[in-house]
């Protein structure tokens, strides 16, 4: 496989990961909240998948950047090492630690998610029967213990987005 074709396969995957948490978030829009097995599966698989594009995008980096790092082996200190020791840095890298590292930003959260429902246990929900929340479900952010004050549905839809915008601001940057 050529560079060229290589990156553009890892282009692709970048884009494939975002289309299958874009998947389970329809998925989730389609079933009751009412805390089953699915709906916790389904909650899980979507922030694997979302959080998978970060994944993805480093391996993009790589291939962009031509670093030669192989597959297993590439995270961002890789990249970071590989880039100084050329002389080089990159905006892009720089851009999505900025967005991630940033405790206030919607990716900081996901992730911390993310690793949390991996490592530790199911991320904590709230749901709301009757009243002006009737149906809505909220989660409790794992860094704070503090409930979130939205319906997790709309969080995730904004977050999907948001990763969309990220994609792009990164291929800008790169």
């Amino acid at each position: 496989m050529s560079h060229a074709e290589a990156l553009k396969a890892a282009q692709d995957r970048v884009d494939s990961k975002l289309r299958y948490a874009g998947v389970h978030l329809e998925e989730l829009r389609n079933i009751p909240r009412r805390g089953s097995d699915l709906e916790r599966a389904l909650q899980e698989s979507y922030l694997f998948h979302l959080l998978g594009v970060t994944d993805a995008l480093l391996q993009e980096m790589n291939l962009y950047y031509a670093l030669g790092i192989k597959r297993g082996r590439v995270t961002v200190p890789a990249i970071a090492t590989e880039l100084h020791a050329a002389g080089r840095m990159s905006r892009a890298l720089t851009h999505m630690l900025a967005v991630e590292r940033d405790s206030t930003s919607w990716l900081n959260c996901a992730k911390d998610m993310r690793n949390h429902v991996t490592h530790r246990a199911s991320v904590q929900r709230k749901f709301y029967h009757g009243g002006s929340k009737h149906n809505q479900a909220s989660l409790v952010d794992t860094r704070t213990s503090k409930e979130i004050d939205r319906d997790y549905l709309g969080l995730y839809e904004d977050w999907h987005s948001e990763m969309g915008d990220l994609i792009k601001d990164v291929r800008k940057l790169m």
